[in-house]
């Protein structure tokens, strides 16, 4: 073993949802291991998609920030060529954008269904789709899909079922890109995370509404909470973890800097659990 293996000088990186929380974590890990990277998000305008960019640009790596519609082909497409052209190929990519309802399963409509599908599971077979081919001709390639704890368990927060369902379409997605993409050298992996530091639940609960809490410092429930409230905020909680606290960036920025680097060179198909011990 080597730690040149892990070194991801020379390659592009394309990270979807990296304007900010932990799409920006894997941008930044990602470039601080050598790779130019482009990040990409539906939000443009709040300056902040530009600003993990200009990050990237201090550590001396090239970067590109563009505004992409993931559920939309020709956006997508339109993304990828710009990509290839500015940096001059795909060797990474990394699929983070997420959306979430906080509808519980039995009350979303149809058009919250579509509205969650688009992004959550459309966006990231379009990705697929459109980077495939030129990691097929260059016969390499790490392509990292998020799922989540919620894609291989049933969530205990029921106004999370709906992600949950989407998210274990990732890890199956994952899995099924693995097959077919394997034998062009291209690895498909994903990684599942529980509780990252700065996670805010839609459960509702008490931790979302004390974001700036350290994870390690012990929380109280309000009393004007239910017994079933106090079951999701211990069940969705630090609490619930073996190692009793989220997850840094930079720890989920480790992982992806693995599964993206020769270090990995035979890992693919793999759920990843970046998680704290949560599945054990």
């Amino acid at each position: 073993m080597t730690l040149a293996n892990f070194s991801l000088e020379g390659k592009k990186a394309l990270v979807v949802g990296g304007r900010r929380n932990m799409g920006k974590g894997f941008a930044l890990g990602l470039a601080e291991a050598g790779a130019d990277v482009a990040v990409t998000d539906i939000n443009l305008k709040d300056g902040r998609l530009q600003s993990v960019a200009d990050e990237i640009e201090a550590m001396g790596r090239r970067s590109l920030a563009i505004q992409t519609d993931i559920s939309k082909k020709s956006e997508v497409d339109s993304l990828v060529a710009e990509v290839v052209d500015k940096l001059g190929g795909i060797d990474i990519l990394m699929n983070v954008a997420v959306m979430y309802h906080r509808k519980s399963l039995t009350e979303l409509d149809e058009a919250d269904w579509e509205e969650l599908t688009n992004v959550n599971l459309k966006g990231y077979w379009l990705t697929h789709q459109a980077v495939a081919p030129i990691m097929k001709e260059q016969r390499s390639g790490s392509i990292i899909n998020l799922t989540s704890r919620g894609g291989l368990k049933a969530h205990a927060d029921k106004g999370m079922g709906n992600y949950a369902i989407v998210k274990a379409g990732v890890a199956m997605m994952t899995r099924q890109y693995c097959r077919y993409l394997g034998p062009y050298n291209i690895r498909v992996n994903a990684i599942a995370p529980s509780l990252v530091d700065w996670e805010q639940h839609p459960s509702g609960d008490y931790y979302r509404d004390n974001p700036d809490r350290k994870p390690t410092e012990p929380k109280s429930t309000p009393p004007e909470q239910t017994e079933h409230e106090k079951f999701v905020a211990w069940s969705t909680g630090p609490e619930s973890l073996p190692l009793g606290r989220a997850a840094t960036f930079d720890e989920m920025a480790n992982a992806a800097v693995f599964l993206a680097s020769d270090a990995s060179s035979y890992v693919t198909g793999s759920i990843l659990c970046v998680d704290g011990g949560y599945m054990a």
